[in-house]
């Protein structure tokens, strides 16, 4: 037998995908799922699905957060107020209000396990979520469910959960794709005298700024300690992030990113440099209105 066909359905509420979506398909039985652009979660939130049980995501160009919410209307409005950097939030539900505490758990827990193996995308998750365990007869459902979602949401443009979601991340893939330098003795280390070329200009603001230090410290380039000390520093840093927190999130001893306190703004990533070890800040946009640019980090590289 061939491929089985499948209908999907989508109502674009203003005639656009970058609009409010409603969004499902014929293997999905239950299932329930809307997309909207952050200015429009007021009118989003007045439909009632948005009422229900059911797990949602947070997205910007390269960040995910998965969360999860008896009432969806009221999750996503505090999300309004608690994290500045997402630009659209996709909720997904059922139509007859049938998840269960535990469902949701279950769906948020593996959605974020998904988000962690794949490093295009850098999850504002601090946590794994609260894996419950699920009836093995509920299973089933519930990851033919996910099934389904992903293939949703990879149809109306959100590939966070892919390995290779954007053109970008294949290019700075390959920028970065060298294992990172580790640090060489403190005693014979000298900064190079030229540093590499900033990488292809064509590069999203994320993996221009990945590629930048990935490239600059595989070249040798030792920071020093008074770089160090401000680049780890919000007032030697904001400048460039735009926010109240450092460019570099310098490690102690037995640190990992695991452990930082605000580990969720910077890459996975840990970089070395000399007898640094540090965690690099990941916000990144196009527009300045989110935050720090591809400008600011061109003018923090032309100070080194």
């Amino acid at each position: 037998m061939g491929t089985k066909a499948k209908t999907v359905n989508m109502l674009l509420y203003d005639g656009s995908l970058n609009g409010i979506t409603n969004i499902s398909d014929s293997a999905w039985a239950n299932g329930k799922m809307y997309s909207a652009p952050r200015d429009s979660i007021k009118d989003l939130t007045l439909r009632a699905d948005c009422k229900k049980y059911g797990v949602y995501l947070l997205l910007s160009d390269h960040q995910v957060y998965v969360g999860q919410a008896v009432d969806l209307e009221r999750r996503t409005k505090q999300h309004l107020a608690d994290k500045d950097w997402w630009t659209q939030v996709v909720l997904m539900t059922t139509k007859d209000d049938s998840f269960t505490a535990s469902d949701i758990d279950y769906l948020e827990s593996q959605l974020i396990d998904l988000a962690g193996k794949v490093c295009t995308s850098d999850s504002d998750n601090r946590k794994r979520g609260n894996p419950r365990k699920v009836d093995e007869f509920r299973k089933p459902e519930l990851d033919q469910y996910l099934d389904e979602a992903l293939f949703l949401l990879e149809l109306i443009g959100v590939r966070v959960f892919k390995n290779e979601p954007r053109q970008a991340h294949k290019q700075v893939a390959q920028a970065a794709s060298p294992k990172l330098p580790s640090p060489p003795p403190a005693h014979n280390v000298k900064s190079p005298s030229t540093k590499p070329p900033l990488p292809d200009m064509n590069l999203g603001p994320c993996a221009f700024a990945k590629a930048t230090i990935v490239n600059l410290l595989n070249t040798g380039y030792v920071f020093s300690e008074a770089q160090i000390a401000a680049f780890s520093s919000i007032e030697g840093s904001k400048a460039y992030t735009k926010r109240n927190l450092p460019l570099f999130w310098t490690l102690k001893a037995g640190e990992s990113r695991a452990t930082c306190e605000k580990s969720a703004r910077y890459w996975r990533n840990e970089f070395a440099s000399g007898d640094y070890r540090f965690l690099m800040y990941s916000q990144w946009y196009d527009d300045p209105r989110n935050g720090a640019t591809k400008d600011d980090l061109i003018r923090w590289y032309s100070t080194l």
